[in-house]
């Protein structure tokens, strides 16, 4: 009878420790989300642009965690993917190269001033390259959302863990480009889903 005691006790006291290490071994999911937006744009979030919209053009506050293993730098994307026209779904914002030390943006980090943007990070074009080119300001930066009236449009923030610490990209590649670029080194991503509505 003592021996089947200490071999009962024996199998539990196994079991606990295998549930411990199952628990521990769980990976987390790498997430993404802002201090700013949970499901719908603000006005701060909207830009002045050819469709009426006015606006103060800020990208949102963003946060992301659980990075997996592996990760050298991060990647930013939004896209519009009800824009029409011949760029769809459009690239409101593109920014590459964020170090691995952040893991936050703060509001209006899409600024083209570059003056909020993490040390060693870059914008690159957004979707109105090249028909814009003669503004600079315009395309290197966060473009802000304008639906046309009467529509609600879903976009797609998107932040990358990247196994690159810097996207070998020219400074004048297309959206599409460093999409690819970014599709090619991506290790995991993490993603919102916001509408902005006029």
């Amino acid at each position: 009878m003592k021996k089947i005691i200490l071999g009962l006790l024996a199998i539990a006291s196994f079991t606990f420790i295998a549930c411990d290490k199952d628990e521990d071994n769980t990976p987390k999911t790498f997430t993404l989300k802002s201090a700013d937006i949970t499901t719908v744009f603000g006005a701060d979030n909207f830009g002045p642009g050819q469709n009426g919209c006015t606006g103060a053009n800020k990208s949102p506050q963003l946060t992301w965690e659980n990075a997996p293993s592996g990760t050298k730098s991060f990647a930013i994307t939004m896209i519009d993917l009800n824009a029409f026209g011949p760029n769809i779904p459009f690239d409101h914002w593109l920014l590459i190269n964020i170090p691995t030390t952040n893991s936050s943006l703060v509001k209006d980090a899409g600024n083209a001033s570059g003056a909020n943007l993490p040390l060693g990070s870059s914008h690159t074009p957004n979707g109105a390259y090249p028909d814009f080119v003669s503004n600079p300001d315009f395309v290197k930066s966060y473009a802000g959302v304008c639906p046309n009236v009467g529509n609600t449009n879903q976009y797609e923030i998107t932040v990358y863990a990247l196994n690159v610490a810097a996207l070998n990209v020219p400074a004048n590649a297309t959206s599409k480009e460093v999409k690819a670029a970014i599709k090619a080194t991506t290790i995991s991503s993490a993603k919102m889903s916001v509408t902005a509505s006029r």
